[in-house]
């Protein structure tokens, strides 16, 4: 390209007139959509393999333990200082619970023996047994024949400053409402870092 004296223009008239282009742009929606179902299943998968997170109240405050297991999904009673909780919906004042002789707790009975039977009916639907076909085809944890099925276990979110009685009062009801499995929900204590030497 010849270098030319400031100011000189090119007069070939490429530069005079724009030309008008009539090219329609069109996007292929169907390439998208494809992609962003795959990527919305992969993600999906994911997260279903990383662990799921429970809620925690503002109310409670989970005592600390230095070993844990994680937690397996199941249903959740929350005991704090002012109330008991089964996912999330208020069963019993505690105050009254810590008070009483009996230890059984009918309310709290009643609303664990309706999810035992909620979940007996969801695992005898046809999506529940595609579900567990395809986990099973996938290779991904299956289940052994010992394993207790997820409607059948509880994870108990204990305030600390809750009384043990008031507990084991809550583990009698949901053992004798049919519960297999009882897990405590805890905060995991950092690993202490051991220096060279010692």
């Amino acid at each position: 390209m010849p270098i030319h004296v400031p100011g000189h223009r090119s007069r070939s008239g490429r530069m005079k007139k724009p030309k008008k282009r009539n090219a329609v742009a069109v996007l292929s929606l169907t390439a998208m959509v494809d992609m962003f179902t795959v990527l919305t299943v992969f993600l999906l998968q994911n997260y279903a393999t990383t662990g799921e997170v429970i809620f925690i109240p503002k109310e409670v405050k989970l005592p600390q333990a230095h070993t844990v297991k994680e937690l397996k999904p199941s249903n959740v009673v929350v005991i704090s200082p002012e109330r008991i909780m089964v996912n999330n919906d208020v069963v019993a004042d505690f105050q009254t619970v810590k008070e009483q002789q009996d230890w059984d707790i009918p309310d709290l009975k009643e609303r664990v023996v309706a999810l035992i039977e909620e979940g007996k009916k969801e695992e005898a639907t046809l999506g529940s047994r595609v579900r567990k076909a395809m986990t099973d085809a996938k290779g991904a944890e299956v289940p052994e024949e010992d394993e207790v099925p997820q409607y059948m276990k509880i994870t108990i979110q204990a305030d600390k400053g809750v009384d043990f009685l008031t507990v084991k009062k809550i583990m009698y009801t949901v053992t004798e409402a049919g519960i297999a499995e009882i897990n405590f929900a805890v905060i995991k204590l950092p690993d202490e870092i051991k220096e060279p030497g010692s």
